[in-house]
């Protein structure tokens, strides 16, 4: 291989969605664009030096560039600065070898980028730089693209995952994998990359973004994906430096137990698989990609396993070559595994830091009632189990996944449509229940129990209700394992106005004077009795054996169908 390089960029106006170009960019750019800049007489219209950066990541970033063109004419900076000003601009890269000639074919492609900025200057030395700074397109677009997604259950997450890519015109890869079964989604991000990101961890699958596809799953590291090149000390490779790192990717900090340790008491602790990395230089070839498998030859120590590419950067000078680093990492087809350094180590560090926050102190939150205290007590208030360790690819972890049983909140109040003093709305609180949970300031122990839900793990049956049914359905009593058994109390009203009501035994009281004193509990009725009572003393009873009485303290009682009345007054019985 020669080492006389070889370089080319074409700078071209971007297609808006649907194809489209804007009217103020073809009106302000005039026939300048495309532009191709090269070292090549026979590949550029403007024929200058260059310096290029292409760098490449993993996960749910895009990939990011930097072109500096010394000496770029004047008036053609100012073209690329007023159609970058009117519309968007693509940058492609081209990097290689005049005497390689697939170099200078689309196998020489290393990049097509969506340019940020457009920056021009003169430096100490007496040479203007215009300096190009952008990101890969398809990882641009996804960045930059909000959606609003929902797929009905049944829908695979892997078919998600390509309805998120396809809204920023993207495509996913052949075999892109997700896991997971056929699920119920809705997915509301204002990006798609962050959505997918999201995805994939939920999962803990790999993620990236490259060349326009997104890659998930065993689609990345895949056998059928290799490097270019072998990576060989006689042929290609510059320098070697090998490490043993702790994998950096954010992982959940309560992990699902596994079976044999599923029993109460504190986690284990987390740490994170310790991945061998190799940190290369080699000789540049741009189609070298993350993701990519690498095979090397002529070196010891290095690992046995599949080596994946996880960064990339191509690097072009003008005095010092063309050269790739590369960071390669130990990991199967398919493994989500990342060791971040430098810059983007901090960042993600940075990153991990508020979604552990996030995670430690959230609004939002589940638990399990172990035990209620009555407001008789003094307290109407329950302690739960609290915590979950939701498996991955789980969608809905707040009815999916059980309760942790390691920590209990105690003694937490419970939230009413309607609470003031000595008065309010109680409603039975049991074990079992699975309780929803706000925590104010976001501080764990402060939490209130907002309200309940019918878990699906371990299952709750729903009541069978209808639509428009407002119903009140209640236990009479409990299982041994804690649960509702036997008959069942209900006040129903359906949409269409009718209630009903069935109850063990009932007592209504009627009249201002016979009111309990504000926040003094009624006694209930003996079972298998109806009695209606008005502050007169005039009462109606259905006792337990269906016997009727009618009794007034010193009232007339009138019967009438409309056409007789029979009407009891004192001592005397009067028919009409």
């Amino acid at each position: 291989m020669s080492f006389v390089l070889w370089y080319m960029i074409e700078i071209a106006e971007a297609d808006l969605p649907g194809g489209r170009v804007t009217g103020a960019v073809a009106a302000r750019s005039g026939p300048g664009l495309p532009l191709k800049v090269s070292n090549d007489v026979l590949s550029g219209s403007l024929v200058i030096d260059a310096d290029v950066t292409v760098t490449m990541t993993d996960g749910a970033s895009a990939d990011t560039f930097e072109i500096s063109l010394i000496n770029l004419p004047g008036q053609v900076t100012d073209l690329i600065k007023n159609t970058h000003a009117a519309g968007p601009v693509n940058a492609t890269i081209h990097l290689g070898y005049f005497d390689e000639p697939t170099t200078r074919t689309t196998a020489g492609q290393v990049l097509v980028g969506r340019v940020v900025t457009v920056t021009g200057s003169v430096g100490a030395d007496g040479l203007s730089r215009t300096v190009l700074r952008g990101q890969e397109e398809g990882g641009y677009l996804l960045r930059n693209t909000p959606v609003e997604l929902d797929r009905r259950a049944g829908t695979e997450t892997v078919d998600l995952a390509k309805s998120l890519a396809k809204a920023a015109g993207v495509s996913l890869a052949d075999g892109s994998t997700i896991g997971g079964g056929p699920k119920d989604l809705t997915v509301r991000a204002g990006s798609a990359l962050d959505a997918l990101g999201e995805l994939a961890a939920q999962a803990d699958v790999p993620l990236v973004v490259r060349d326009g596809e997104v890659y998930l799953g065993s689609a990345v590291g895949a056998f059928t994906d290799p490097a270019p090149v072998v990576f060989d000390p006689d042929t290609n490779l510059v320098s070697l430096s090998s490490s043993t790192s702790e994998d950096t990717e954010a992982r959940p900090a309560f992990p699902p137990r596994p079976a044999e340790d599923d029993v109460p008491g504190a986690a284990p602790v987390v740490l994170p698989p310790v991945r061998t990395t190799l940190d290369l230089t080699v000789l540049g070839h741009p189609r070298l990609r993350v993701g990519q498998v690498a095979t090397t030859t002529g070196l010891s120590g290095v690992p046995a396993g599949p080596l994946r590419v996880s960064h990339v950067e191509h690097s072009f000078r003008v005095g010092a070559g063309y050269t790739a680093r590369l960071l390669l990492i130990a990991a199967v087809p398919g493994e989500r595994a990342q060791v971040r350094t430098g810059v983007q180590g901090v960042v993600d560090r940075w990153r991990d830091v508020v979604d552990r926050s996030r995670e430690d102190h959230p609004s939002v939150d589940l638990g399990e009632v172990t035990e209620y205290v009555p407001g008789a007590d003094g307290r109407h208030a329950a302690s739960l189990y609290y915590g979950q360790r939701p498996e991955p690819g789980t969608v809905a972890p707040s009815v999916a996944t059980p309760i942790d049983t390691t920590v209990e909140l105690n003694d937490k109040p419970i939230a009413s449509p309607f609470a003031f003093h000595r008065t309010g709305l109680m409603t039975p609180v049991y074990p079992k229940m699975r309780a929803v949970l706000a925590h104010n300031r976001g501080q764990v122990d402060d939490a209130l129990i907002t309200g309940f839900v019918w878990p699906d793990n371990p299952a709750q049956e729903r009541p069978p209700n209808r639509v428009g049914d407002h119903w009140l359905a209640l236990p009479t009593e409990l299982g041994a394992d804690g649960l509702p058994r036997g008959k069942g109390a209900n006040d129903l009203t359906d949409g269409a106005g009718q209630r009903v009501i069935q109850v063990a035994a009932l007592h209504v009281l009627v009249g201002t004077d016979a009111l309990p004193e504000v926040g003094t509990r009624p006694d209930p009725p003996t079972d298998n009795s109806i009695t209606i009572e008005h502050q007169s003393g005039t009462m109606i009873t259905v006792d337990s054996g269906g016997a009727v009485t009618i009794s007034t303290s010193d009232r007339p009682i009138t019967l009438t169908n409309g056409s007789v009345s029979m009407k009891l007054d004192g001592s005397s019985v009067a028919v009409t």
